[in-house]
């Protein structure tokens, strides 16, 4: 079974929500190691031997974004999903801006949960980088992209999603699409997911020889522009 040797780690400080979704992601194979505040989260994450982390946003000493600010700083690049009771957009926006891969709501469904666990896993598994002669950037396997001397550091998530939009390069790349090929759904989460991780990507490649335009009422294209 595929989550066999993927370890995650849960930042959950409600003993009795830690030890149901911890048993639960169990019986699904994967390895559970569960934290109960942000300090602790942060030393975790800073050690790098974890394959996904799984964030409340309320912890009892610092704010889950805090963790995502400190760890994406530190380019601890490992795939991030918020899960807490904030349902304001607001927090959505803050969240993914601060680092964040997914986002989902308490209450939720655990079977929604092990389908955005493995959306995320098998994305950051998937192969990080393609060569291409006719785009003029290099995306490493190291999450950078590089071009004309200069080099910027995306997250898992945004990586993806350039990614996808370099393979087709030229085409217009419709959401359902991205939703599928970059983040691993083969449903819509409801969200505004694209649009603030496209928003990031094009902040961090400004200047580059490409841009990313989105063609209304159809998709997203990637066009060469040097």
């Amino acid at each position: 079974m595929y989550p066999r040797g993927v370890h995650i780690v849960l930042v959950e400080d409600n003993p009795q929500l830690a030890g149901t979704i911890s048993v639960g992601l169990g019986e699904d194979g994967y390895s559970v190691e569960v934290i109960e505040t942000a300090a602790k989260a942060i030393a975790r994450g800073l050690r790098r031997d974890l394959d996904l982390m799984i964030l409340d946003l309320g912890l009892p000493d610092r704010d889950g974004v805090d963790v995502l600010r400190e760890l994406r700083t530190a380019r601890i690049h490992v795939p991030i999903l918020v899960l807490t009771a904030r349902d304001a957009v607001e927090s959505r926006v803050a969240a993914l801006d601060a680092g964040a891969d997914d986002y989902l709501v308490k209450p939720f469904a655990f079977t929604e949960l092990v389908a955005r666990i493995g959306a995320l896993v098998r994305r950051a598994g998937g192969p990080r980088w393609t060569p291409s002669s006719d785009i003029p950037i290099l995306m490493r396997d190291d999450l950078m992209v590089e071009a004309n001397g200069k080099a910027v550091s995306l997250s898992p998530r945004e990586f993806a999603l350039l990614g996808c939009l370099v393979r087709r390069r030229g085409e217009v790349v419709t959401r359902i699409e991205i939703l599928r090929e970059a983040f691993g759904y083969d449903f819509d989460p409801g969200t505004n997911v694209i649009d603030v991780h496209l928003t990031h990507v094009r902040k961090k490649l400004a200047g580059f020889p490409i841009a990313i335009e989105t063609v209304r009422g159809a998709g997203i294209r990637l066009m060469v522009t040097g």
